[in-house]
C-alpha cells in the first residue's frame, strides 16, 4: 500500500490558498467593490378602484448600492425598481416597506425612506341634504323667505370616513340689498376636497317681499266635475296643506283660508294629481308657495249584489 506524502499535499494545498488570496488581491485592485446612491421613482402596487390612497408618498427614494467598479459604472436609476405594495382590501393606517430590486451581482445597502405611511380608505358615497345659507339682507323694506332649492339633495362621493361624517352639504346665496326674488345657480361644498358632489351645483330661489304683515292658512282644494260612471271622490288635499299670505293686518285678518284653481275629475275613472295655482284674495300682496299640488282620490264604487231571479226575500 503506497504511503500518503503529507508534505507535497501540504504544499498544493498552501499553493492554492496563495493563488486564490493572489486572485483577490488583483481582483479588488483592478475592479475594487464600491457603493452608489441613486436617486429611484417609488412606485405602487395594489388597488386602485374604489380605493383611496394618502398619505405623505415620495415621489422618490434614496438607494445605496454596493458593487464592483465595472457594474456601477453604468449603473443608472433606471436599473434599480422602487415598489410599496399596497395589499387588498386592507384598509386603515398602514406602515409598508420600500421593496427594491436590483441586477444581479449588486446588493442593496440603504433606502431612504425605508418605509412609508399611508391612509387606505374604500369609496363610497350617499345622498345628503343641502341647507341653503344667505348671506346679507334685503334692502330697506323688504324681507327674505325661506330658500327653495333645486335639487334638494345631492350625491356626496368619497373615503368611506368622511362621508359617515357628512349630514349635508352648503349653498351660500348672496341677497345683499336685493327688492326682488333672487334665484342663482350656486356651487354647494361639505368642506373637504376629498368629496366630489354630484351635481356640484344646485339652483336656488330666494323669495323677496315687501316687509308688510304676514299669516299662515289652510288651503281647500276645488274640485269641479263628476267622476265616470261608476266612480265616485272620496277625498282631496292640497300639499302643502297651508300657505303663508303678506299683506296688511286688517285684511289679512279677515282672511281664514285660501282656494286653489279648480281642478276638472269630469270622466276621471282614477285618482289623480295637479299642480295648481291659488286664488289670491283681494288685498293680499304675496302668497308663498304660490302654487300647490292637489292630490284627488277617486275610487270605484261597489254595485249592490243583484237578487237571483225567483228568489224572494223571507221576513
Amino acid at each position: 500500500m503506497a504511503r500518503i506524502n503529507w508534505s507535497n499535499v501540504l504544499i498544493k494545498i498552501l499553493s492554492l490558498l496563495l493563488a486564490l488570496a493572489l486572485w483577490v488581491y488583483v481582483s479588488n485592485e483592478q475592479n475594487p467593490v464600491r457603493e452608489k446612491i441613486l436617486t429611484v421613482s417609488l412606485e405602487r402596487t395594489g388597488p386602485a378602484q374604489n380605493f383611496v390612497i394618502t398619505g405623505d408618498l415620495p415621489e422618490s427614494v434614496k438607494v445605496r448600492v454596493q458593487g464592483t467598479r465595472s457594474q456601477l459604472t453604468n449603473l443608472s436609476a433606471a436599473d434599480l425598481k422602487a415598489v410599496i405594495n399596497i395589499p387588498e382590501r386592507e384598509t386603515g393606517d398602514l406602515s409598508l416597506p420600500v421593496q427594491v430590486s436590483a441586477p444581479a451581482g449588486l446588493r442593496v445597502v440603504q433606502v431612504t425612506p425605508d418605509e412609508v405611511r399611508v391612509s387606505v380608505d374604500r369609496m363610497t358615497e350617499k345622498s345628503v341634504a343641502v341647507a341653503v345659507s344667505l348671506r346679507g339682507a334685503p334692502a330697506q323694506g323688504f324681507t327674505a323667505l325661506a330658500p327653495v332649492c333645486q335639487p334638494g339633495a345631492v350625491t356626496a362621493r368619497g373615503p368611506s370616513r368622511v362621508i359617515n361624517e357628512i349630514s349635508q352639504a352648503t349653498a351660500v346665496v348672496d341677497i345683499q340689498a336685493a327688492t326682488k326674488d333672487v334665484e342663482q345657480n350656486v356651487p354647494v361644498s361639505v368642506g373637504n376636497l376629498d368629496v366630489t358632489l354630484i351635481p356640484s351645483a344646485v339652483r336656488v330661489t330666494v323669495p323677496v317681499v315687501s316687509a308688510l304683515a304676514s299669516k299662515t292658512v289652510p288651503v281647500l282644494p276645488q274640485v269641479t266635475g263628476s267622476p265616470a260612471a261608476g266612480y265616485a271622490l272620496r277625498r282631496s288635499y292640497a300639499e302643502p296643506e297651508s300657505v303663508q299670505i303678506f299683506g296688511a293686518a286688517e285684511v289679512l285678518g279677515a282672511i281664514s283660508n285660501i282656494r286653489t284653481e279648480p281642478v276638472d275629475v269630469q270622466g276621471v275613472d282614477g285618482s289623480l294629481s295637479r299642480e295648481t295655482g291659488l286664488v289670491v284674495p283681494h288685498g293680499v300682496a304675496n302668497v308663498y308657495p304660490a302654487k300647490v299640488k292637489v292630490q284627488v282620490e277617486i275610487e270605484k264604487v261597489e254595485a249592490p249584489p243583484q237578487q237571483q231571479p225567483g228568489s224572494r226575500e223571507t221576513s
